[in-house]
């Protein structure tokens, strides 16, 4: 089974895509580090603190899970 060239340029343009918004969440999630510590770490934790926290990191860790699996080799006999 071989892709023709437009399947191969829509897989690339996913992946670049993909990539591109995944590095844009970091760089926000690195840019507003210090606030977030001023705000959320330094007091005390009420519930809204709890739902940011685990929205802001699962969200984080699902994008690395996806791109990690994106970019991982697949063997073609795991595709027969």
């Amino acid at each position: 089974m071989y892709i023709t060239d437009s399947e191969a340029q829509q897989v690339s343009v996913y992946l670049y895509i993909l990539f591109a918004s995944i590095s844009l969440l970091i760089y926000d999630h690195m840019a507003t580090l210090p606030e977030e510590i001023t705000l959320i770490w330094c007091r005390p934790k009420a519930t809204s603190a709890v739902v940011f926290l685990v929205n802001r990191y699962l969200a984080v860790l699902g994008n690395i899970v996806v791109l990690i699996t994106n970019f991982l080799p697949v063997s073609p006999k795991v595709l027969h």
